[in-house]
């Protein structure tokens, strides 16, 4: 050891990100967080639901778990969320999203649900949509992740919210 290593700041690595993704990488290191990994995700409609002329907001969530996907409540705090302005015919050919997920400690496998709901209007909440939740009347679709990070976790959009 020489004398100028010695005098060097010692740190405390923290585990490295567990994707590749550069987002996942900058997250785990400057936000501090323990574990960051990306999820893909594959938005679909299960039928024609939706009038084909307007224009909807797509909100994708993942969670560590959930109750009822229909009504989380807002203290829950979700791993990753992202928003997109999207079509009808987007739909139904399917919406490709990936989402980073930010954990203090990693998962088991088959540990997490993704919710994804469409609503009327453009993607205006704020930029990850973090603290959105399904309105009544939007069309949602829940499902497992089942912790292989090489395929996409799919989502029919096959449920409506009832009203409050």
């Amino acid at each position: 050891m020489t004398m100028a290593d010695a005098n060097q700041p010692r740190t405390k690595r923290r585990p490295v990100a567990g994707s590749a993704s550069w987002l996942a990488l900058v997250a785990a290191t400057s936000l501090g967080i323990a574990h960051a990994e990306t999820l893909r995700t594959e938005v679909k409609l299960s039928r024609p639901a939706l009038t084909s002329g307007g224009r909807y907001r797509l909100i994708v969530q993942s969670y560590d778990r959930l109750d009822r996907a229909s009504s989380i409540p807002s203290f829950v705090r979700p791993r990753a969320s992202a928003q997109r302005a999207v079509t009808a015919d987007d739909l139904a050919r399917g919406i490709r999203i990936d989402l980073i997920e930010l954990m203090e400690k990693e998962v088991r496998a088959g540990q997490g649900v993704v919710v994804a709901w469409v609503e009327p209007g453009e993607a205006d909440l704020e930029f990850d949509a973090r603290r959105a939740r399904p309105t009544p009347g939007s069309l949602f679709g829940v499902a497992e992740s089942n912790g292989d990070r090489q395929s996409s976790v799919e989502i029919l959009l096959d449920r409506r919210l009832r009203g409050a």
